[in-house]
Order: structure tokens, then sequence, then C-alpha cells
């Protein structure tokens, strides 16, 4: 069998990978990982490579600073939207009539 010309993983690949596998917001496998790395670097990468690439750099001084700078460049500023100025509630008391008529069907010899 002939071996493939196989494109290597790009510094911004692997420090990609380390990203979001020690990602502690959502937690990814090592097959949705490398769908991931075939959407965003277009490169087809079996979970096997990507396992093996996450064990081999994981401690790599070099790589973790590279996913720091990038991850400081991927800042959005903040968008402030103004706050509803909302008037404060305040509870209306219904108006209960009197009944005049209320109780008059009733004799107190009827209770006694």
């Amino acid at each position: 069998m002939k071996k493939e010309n196989r494109r290597k993983l790009s510094d911004a690949a692997i420090a990609f990978i380390i990203e979001e596998r020690d990602n502690p917001h959502t937690v990814h496998t090592f097959e949705e990982i490398s769908k991931l790395v075939e959407k965003k670097f277009e490169i087809s990468i079996g979970r096997g490579a990507v396992s093996k690439s996450y064990h081999k750099h994981k401690n790599d001084e070099k790589i973790k600073n590279l996913s720091k700078k990038d991850s400081n460049q991927r800042k959005v500023k903040p968008q402030v939207k103004d706050q509803l100025k909302s008037e404060p509630y305040v509870a209306k008391k219904q108006i209960r009539d009197f009944d005049e008529n209320a109780g008059k069907h009733f004799n107190a010899d009827d209770y006694f």
C-alpha cells in the first residue's frame, strides 16, 4: 500500500485542537473536534490523529502561547444596548362597591 501525501497539521490547527479539548464550558469528543478542524481549516483528519496530536502537544508551551494569542485576537467588543426605561409599577386598588342589601335575607332568629 502506498501512503498518500498528507498535509501536516499547522501549529494553529494543533492549538485549536488543544483549545477545544481543554475548553471547560463545552466538552468535545475527538470525533467532534475532527469535524470542527475540517470546517475551520479544511483539513481532513481522523479522530485518532486528533487524539495523537492532542496528547503529543498538550504540554507544549509554544502551542499554548499560540492559542492564547489567537483567543486574545478573537475577542469581540461587547455591544451595550440602551436600557429600557420603564415606568415603575404601581398597584391600583379596585374600588369595591358596598352592597346595602347584603345579608337582608338572613334572620338572626334562624341561627339561634
